[in-house]
């Protein structure tokens, strides 16, 4: 892993543990800030990452992609979060009296959820660079899925509400942003 990957991959870390620090801190706000914040919460990590690594000419020239940018992240969180909601219960089976429990109908929602963050955040990747890469998409599809997987490994040892969103949003911040960090750098001509 490359330095600059490294940083990246801090970043995504600190806006995961951020949104879950905010959210203890005002659980009646949590609603709101998961729909509202989070987006912008995790590319402010990825244009703090851009910066602190000298990211900034390895991307396409034009400050509105900055804009679109938040703009994708707000909508990736908004449209992984009701597909999340749509698959989990039309999924055809039980559902579950509570997310945290990891019944069989919030493993599918969250998988589904996880594939249309990856595709969202690959296209935040094409809005910040004007490239697309569907080997980096697969990445993240990946990155997706081991975070749900994590998150079920470290459930299975308590069930506790914090413990669900304390390392699923972490985790898969993390991921998802090193590896647009590695995207960036590996798909750059000046790399």
């Amino acid at each position: 892993m490359m330095r600059q990957e490294a940083a990246f991959l801090f970043a995504g870390l600190t806006s995961g543990l951020g949104t879950v620090i905010a959210a203890r801190a005002w659980p009646t706000l949590f609603p709101i800030f998961f729909v509202c914040g989070v987006g912008p919460l995790f590319f402010a990590a990825v244009f703090t990452a851009i910066v602190f690594t000298g990211s900034r000419p390895h991307l396409s020239p034009g400050w509105w992609r900055v804009v679109a940018g938040v703009c994708v992240c707000m909508g990736a969180y908004l449209f992984a979060f009701f597909t999340f909601i749509f698959v989990a219960g039309d999924s055809g089976v039980p559902a579950s009296t509570d997310p945290n429990r990891f019944g069989a109908d919030v493993w599918i929602g969250l998988l589904a959820a996880a594939l249309v963050a990856a595709a969202c955040i690959e296209f935040l990747v094409y809005v910040l660079t004007g490239k697309w890469s569907n080997p980096f998409l697969l990445r993240l599809a990946a990155a997706g899925v081991v975070s749900v997987l994590v998150t079920f490994v470290a459930d299975r040892a308590g069930h506790y509400y914090w413990t669900f969103y304390g390392i699923l949003l972490p985790v898969g911040e993390s991921l998802f942003c090193w590896l647009i960090g590695a995207q960036i750098w590996r798909s750059s001509p000046q790399a």
